[in-house]
């Protein structure tokens, strides 16, 4: 579902780009600005096709659990969610007229990537710990 949500917002951006609907927030709404919309819309592309990939492993029981990388998962997501809720929060309360803290609807987005990030370090964690309680020989 996260997959899904950050792929409508790229596309929802990109229409907003090349033919602007009146149902969708404006453009400017969907960019912050940070980075120019060809580098950004590329990123995102790139970002969208690892989280499909990740998904359709996770789909196809391809995955290789591992403690190690769920932490680094968890850690690096709680950091990024942790700095994009506080963004969000300037946003909508002292710093609406900053450009990168008053654009919240990237600031949501950004929260979406990083419960994707904390749920598939999740994954790793409790599936590594549950196959390390089954003894050797056996199977689940």
């Amino acid at each position: 579902m996260l997959t899904v949500l950050f792929g409508v917002r790229v596309v929802a951006q990109l229409v907003q780009a090349w033919h602007p609907v009146a149902y969708l927030p404006a453009f400017d709404r969907w960019h912050s600005g940070t980075l120019p919309y060809g580098w950004l819309v590329g990123a995102q592309v790139l970002i969208l096709a690892l989280c499909v990939r990740i998904v359709w492993q996770l789909l196809r029981n391809r995955v290789i659990p591992s403690l190690r990388k769920g932490h680094l998962l968890l850690v690096l997501g709680l950091i990024y969610f942790g700095g994009m809720g506080i963004r969000l929060f300037l946003g909508v309360t002292v710093a609406s007229e900053h450009e990168w803290f008053g654009a919240t609807l990237p600031a949501v987005f950004h929260l979406v990537l990083a419960s994707f990030v904390i749920l598939y370090g999740r994954f790793h964690c409790l599936v590594s710990q549950r196959e390390s309680l089954i003894p050797q020989g056996q199977s689940s």
